[in-house]
């Protein structure tokens, strides 16, 4: 039997200074013809660090409505990623960050995760 494990992916480490867009994929979640639709629903939480209340910001969350390609060069289709951006933050902290997402399988609502680590001072 083979396993399919989803790493949870660490984001690129951010100073709190800097606003961002961030791009979570849904590729490998997905099955065929299946996309992300509705709207996203953001929970932040600071798990190291001194930031007790989280002052991470994610804002204009999205679903992209176009295809993408990351600096990588990986694709992204149209309806597989979800796109906000980023400011704020405390130096010296991390965040998790959990975006629920509804899919056009009405049996199917995914939870794209991904760790973000704040840069020292």
């Amino acid at each position: 039997m083979r396993m399919n494990f989803n790493l949870t992916p660490q984001l690129s480490l951010k100073d709190p200074r800097e606003t961002v867009v961030i791009t979570m994929d849904a590729t490998a979640m997905l099955a065929p013809g299946e996309t992300l639709t509705g709207t996203p629903e953001v929970s932040i939480k600071a798990t190291a660090g001194a930031d007790s209340t989280p002052s991470l910001v994610l804002s204009g969350v999205v679903i992209n409505s176009v295809p993408l390609t990351l600096l990588k060069g990986k694709a992204i289709a149209i309806g597989a990623a979800v796109q906000a951006v980023c400011s704020a933050g405390t130096f010296g902290s991390q965040y998790w960050i959990a975006i629920t997402c509804q899919t056009s399988n009405p049996n199917k609502i995914l939870v794209l995760k991904a760790a973000l680590p704040m840069s020292s001072q």
